[in-house]
């Protein structure tokens, strides 16, 4: 009997979701009468259940978000009304996900509520950047306004993911290239080899011996080494999933040389740039600093923002508490401070978020084009080591026979 999901009301008028069986989607409905509840949508579930899409469902990316959130942002602008424009963009939108929460959001607002207090049904897919602004949006009668900075932000940041991917594209197959070749030689070609030099009955050379050893572990213990690695991953994703865990790593990672000023640009510029348009659309600053906080993605500065919070709380400047931190350069708590002073906070800390971006855009490309050739005497090493290690034997065979 087929399945159907439902979402409905019951008597107290509240929302009630599940599944039930039924013969037809028109007697789905009419149990669902007889038990009291008021259905809203009722949709067959086991069909969808059996298609790949079903059990693999798309999720709703960063950039399909702004621009869903740019087109609700132009309708308003066109004069249509909050209802009217969820209706006709759930129409439109072609993913089945993101189509079920637009419409989900039509029928809170539908009900009475306000857009914040429907996007507060789905923290998933709206993350609190997002239900700040447009509550800010609403509060202040800049609902349309608010969506445009909000799809700004989302292609800024869809943009900016998209030039960290790029930049580490090459090195990342370059490096995978070599752990595929390397195990294709230790695996496969030199136990083919080691049984001729091993008949010769020759001392081999030290390099020979190393490299068939290890050889030997990769053929005859390659599932343990495979579970090995299986196991120290999850135990390692579990240790990053804890506080402690993730707090270490994350203190790690800004402390490296290069990669440490990549990381701290990256999450200045996204806090600086995320902090001034939630100042200029209004966000009380003590709001915005926590908004702005749990959008970011290392836990030290993470850390530190909050420390921010607590000292702007106690009466301190904005600048000032980011120089008490340490965490940020004296750039950034400067301009804060010159922002302050002409009582222009969002515009500063958006051109500070500016600057970041372009200093980050260049040590990705000096990170670049020092990572390719590094990595590629890496791989020239390994292969050399191993065709050296392989032609040794061979030498002293001939050196033997004259």
């Amino acid at each position: 009997m087929p399945r159907f999901a439902y979402r409905a009301k019951d008597h107290a008028r509240q929302f009630v979701e599940g599944t039930i069986e039924a013969d037809n989607e028109t007697a789905a409905i009419s149990r669902l009468g007889t038990e009291g509840v008021f259905p809203i949508s009722v949709v067959e579930v086991s069909t969808a259940a059996a298609s790949p899409r079903a059990w693999f469902p798309r999720r709703i990316t960063p950039r399909t978000l702004a621009y869903t959130t740019r087109q609700l942002a132009d309708l308003l602008g066109g004069g249509l009304q909050l209802l009217s424009a969820l209706t006709l963009l759930a129409k439109q939108t072609e993913q089945p996900a993101l189509r079920r929460v637009i419409e989900s959001l039509a029928d809170a607002v539908r009900d009475g509520r306000s857009l914040s207090d429907a996007l507060a049904l789905h923290p998933r897919v709206f993350p609190p950047l997002y239900r700040s602004l447009v509550k800010a949006g609403e509060t202040g009668g800049r609902l349309e306004q608010a969506l445009s900075r909000l799809a700004d932000l989302g292609e800024h940041e869809a943009e900016l993911r998209s030039r960290v991917r790029s930049a580490s594209a090459y090195p990342l197959f370059v490096l995978c290239m070599a752990v595929v070749m390397t195990g294709f030689l230790l695996a496969y070609v030199i136990p083919k080899l080691s049984l001729v030099l091993i008949e010769s009955g020759q001392l081999l050379p030290l390099p020979t011996r190393i490299l068939l050893c290890i050889s030997g572990i990769v053929v005859q213990w390659w599932w343990v080494l495979l579970l090995g690695l299986m196991l120290l991953a999850w135990v390692a994703r579990r240790w990053y999933a804890s506080a402690a865990g993730r707090a270490l790593i994350d203190r790690w990672l800004i402390a490296m040389p290069a990669i440490g000023a990549l990381v701290r640009k990256l999450e200045i510029s996204r806090l600086t740039r995320n902090l001034g348009t939630l100042v200029s659309q209004g966000v009380p600053i003590l709001q915005a600093l926590d908004v702005a906080a749990d959008n970011l993605s290392n836990a030290t500065l993470r850390q530190a923002v909050h420390a921010i919070h607590d000292a702007v709380q106690e009466g301190s400047s904005l600048a000032a508490a980011l120089s008490a931190t340490g965490q940020f350069p004296a750039f950034v708590s400067n301009m804060v401070a010159v922002g302050e002073e002409s009582g222009t906070v969002d515009v500063a800390l958006i051109k500070v978020g500016t600057s970041y971006e372009r200093e980050m855009d260049r040590i990705m490309q000096t990170l670049t084009t020092i990572l390719e050739p590094v990595l590629l005497v890496v791989v020239g090493g390994i292969v050399m080591f191993i065709v050296l290690a392989m032609l040794l034997p061979v030498f002293q065979i001939g050196l033997v026979v004259q």
